[in-house]
Parts: C-alpha cells; sequence; structure tokens
C-alpha cells in the first residue's frame, strides 16, 4: 500500500501544483482531480493514513533539497488536508 499511497499523493501534489499556461491542460488537471478525489472520499482509514504518512514523508524530503518546490509542498499540504484530515 505504500507505493500506491507514495503514487497517489504525488499525482494529486502534482496536478494541484503545476501552472499550466495551456487553458485545456489545466481543465484536464482539474477533471483528474475531481475523479481522484470521488474515488479517495471512499478510502478507509488505514489508506488515508498511509496517504497522509506518504505526502508528510514527500514534504519532508522536499524541505531538504535546495531550491525546494514550495507549490508541489503547498500540493502534498492541500492532499493531506482535504483528503486525510476528512471526518466519517
Amino acid at each position: 500500500m505504500k507505493s500506491l499511497a507514495e503514487a497517489l499523493s504525488y499525482s494529486v501534489a502534482f496536478l494541484a501544483s503545476v501552472g499550466r499556461d495551456d487553458e485545456d491542460a489545466a481543465d484536464d488537471d482539474c477533471d483528474a482531480l475531481e475523479s481522484i478525489t470521488a474515488i479517495i472520499r471512499g478510502a478507509t482509514p488505514p489508506e488515508l493514513e498511509a496517504i497522509r504518512v506518504a505526502s508528510e514523508s514527500a514534504i519532508s524530503t522536499l524541505l531538504k533539497s535546495e531550491p525546494s518546490d514550495q507549490a508541489l509542498i503547498q500540493g502534498y499540504r492541500d492532499c493531506i488536508e482535504n483528503f486525510c484530515n476528512q471526518t466519517a
């Protein structure tokens, strides 16, 4: 589950953080995020915890890099806030 959580966490963070100049590409990113959101809403507590752990680990790694990718870090933080902190 760890690898899947890491991949999902990265996908959400990347899509949330990337700045698209192409309006069609930005719309496609939004559509992808909406689809991912619908799936994650049905995740179990252990699955959400795995996503949270993967996101926090990625943030920690990114904060150590120079220069750190602040947009991607915020994408991971958004992932945690929007998915992992949801209430049942």
